[in-house]
């Protein structure tokens, strides 16, 4: 059963932009807005609960709708017109559809490791827009998990799920306190490796990563904490030719992190 909401001033839907612009209400409840048919297709394969299936059919085919409802079967659906639509709506290329999940901040004990595992450690990242970029590369780079560490901003912020294309929700991913986290990683026999402006530090391209690996990166605003630069066996730099000391932090997460599968797939064929 479908209810239909015509005016942007209905009671529902003003719930639903009260709780978009208060992030720490909408973390508080659970709540996960992805928008897009792409991402909600692989939002479908996380563990969380659909909430709410919104829809504006002068936007969304009906092949799509065909596909996407029955995922949504024991959810609320709403049919929507293009104004309420687009007061919703946080993407530029809209599909016309929403959908929203009730979901728990994935914890260390849910990630399943490989032998030699392959992991991304973030600490304090504060922008929605790196996270997505850099489990892009996770993605792409078949990483085994991304930690993020006593993170400024939401995993499941709306932009962070744009920008990841919706990998944040396949790529194995969790969140925990530094500490935590350090103690994960040894009782894993896994290597850490942090990306620091230090004067030890080496290059990236020396160092061996098919073993298991975690490479360690702060935030562009104030790099690793002291916490991670005592704790990282090994500091590796990406040297600069040019005027600038570093790379935004999801380009030098992609450099270090393909050098490592580059390493890793000329051991395998060894």
């Amino acid at each position: 059963m479908w209810q239909k909401i015509t005016s942007v001033s209905n009671r529902h839907i003003r719930e639903i932009v009260r709780l978009m612009n208060k992030p720490s209400e909408r973390i508080e409840r659970g709540w996960v807005m992805v928008e897009g048919l792409r991402e909600i297709r692989m939002a479908l394969n996380f563990p969380m609960q659909a909430l709410e299936l919104m829809v504006c059919r002068d936007i969304c085919s009906e092949d799509e709708l065909k596909w996407i409802e029955p995922h949504f079967v024991s959810a609320l659906k709403t049919e929507v017109n293009a104004e309420v639509f687009s007061r919703l709506a946080y993407r530029e290329n809209k599909d016309g559809i929403i959908a929203i999940f009730k979901a728990e901040v994935p914890r260390l004990f849910s990630l399943n490791l490989p032998s030699n595992p392959l992991i991304i450690v973030l600490e304090s990242v504060e922008k929605p827009g790196n996270l997505g970029a850099i489990l892009r590369t996770a993605d792409a780079a078949g990483c085994d998990a991304l930690i993020v560490c006593d993170p400024r901003t939401d995993i499941f912020n709306p932009n962070v799920i744009r920008a990841s294309l919706g990998t944040v929700f396949s790529v194995p991913i969790a969140v925990a306190e530094a500490k935590e986290a350090m103690q994960w990683l040894e009782k894993h026999h896994v290597k850490s490796f942090a990306a620091a402006l230090v004067d030890e530090a080496r290059s990236y391209t020396e160092l061996d990563y098919t073993q298991g690996t975690a490479i360690v990166l702060g935030s562009e605003a104030e790099g690793l904490s002291s916490f991670w630069l005592r704790y990282c066996q090994q500091k590796i730099i990406i040297p600069m030719r040019g005027k600038v000391d570093s790379l935004n932090v999801s380009v030098a997460a992609g450099v270090i992190i393909f050098e490592a599968v580059r390493q890793r797939s000329q051991s395998n064929n060894a």
